[in-house]
């Protein structure tokens, strides 16, 4: 049976002398790993196709239990000019690991797949990325589970009010801090209610309404600080 699908390529890495595994996140089959046969060699009919961010329509072969053969790939989109950038590179391909890590295999996301691809247009034509990569990560992070509650302790589950504080993977009220941990555990962040307040609501906003809202540099700090620092110390695979 042959399978085609809209693809992007997350990754892909060498497998013998000359072919490849390659790591697609695709619109119909979600993540899915793919046997290239030597897209290596110079007269490879896969050409670029099989480049990390490359947007293509795909088609493949084999069992769903097996490692399935990819038989056709057709370039859409090389974002070749985010490549090009190698600082706006860097940061999309921080993106392109998340996407490794947290999607399931074999699970549609169809939500994600269009948000994402849709952002990525948006920063090849308006040459205009921290805000929407960072906006990107919040999104994979929130449709997939991984986000806390920004509204609700996550320990009593009273509204959040007052100082609140992060520890674990949970945001927590301040009465909770004191009750259940040690404040000067070096765990423990203190939040900003204004951190708090963007966090909850841009869990929540489609990509086009990011583009009518203004939002301080500094806030945009905060934001991707906090991000980093979730993923890094309390979110385990």
């Amino acid at each position: 049976m042959i399978y085609s699908s809209e693809a992007i390529v997350l990754k892909n890495y060498a497998y013998g002398e000359a072919d490849s595994i390659v790591t697609y996140f695709t619109k119909d089959f979600g993540l899915i790993n793919l046997f290239a046969k030597s897209p290596r060699k110079i007269k490879s009919k896969f050409g670029s196709s099989l480049e990390p961010l490359t947007y293509s329509r795909i088609s493949f072969i084999g069992r769903e239990d097996r490692l399935q053969k990819i038989i056709q790939s057709d370039i859409i989109e090389s974002f070749q000019i985010i490549r090009e950038n190698y600082k706006l590179f860097f940061k999309i391909s921080e993106v392109l690991g998340l996407f490794i890590k947290f999607l399931p295999k074999r699970e549609p996301n169809i939500e994600l797949f269009n948000l994402f691809m849709d952002t990525l247009f948006y920063i090849k034509k308006k040459n205009n990325h921290n805000s929407h990569v960072i906006f990107l990560k919040l999104k994979l992070l929130s449709l997939l589970g991984y986000l806390p509650d920004f509204k609700n302790c996550g320990l009593c589950r009273d509204s959040l009010k007052g100082d609140i504080y992060y520890s674990q993977g949970f945001v927590i009220c301040k009465k909770c801090l004191l009750n259940n941990l040690n404040s000067n555990n070096t765990s423990v962040k203190s939040l900003s209610r204004g951190l708090v307040k963007i966090l909850n609501e841009m869990s929540t906003w489609k990509l086009k309404y990011l583009e009518r809202v203004k939002i301080s540099e500094k806030l945009f700090i905060e934001i991707e600080n906090f991000l980093s620092y979730h993923l890094s110390n309390s979110i385990k695979l």
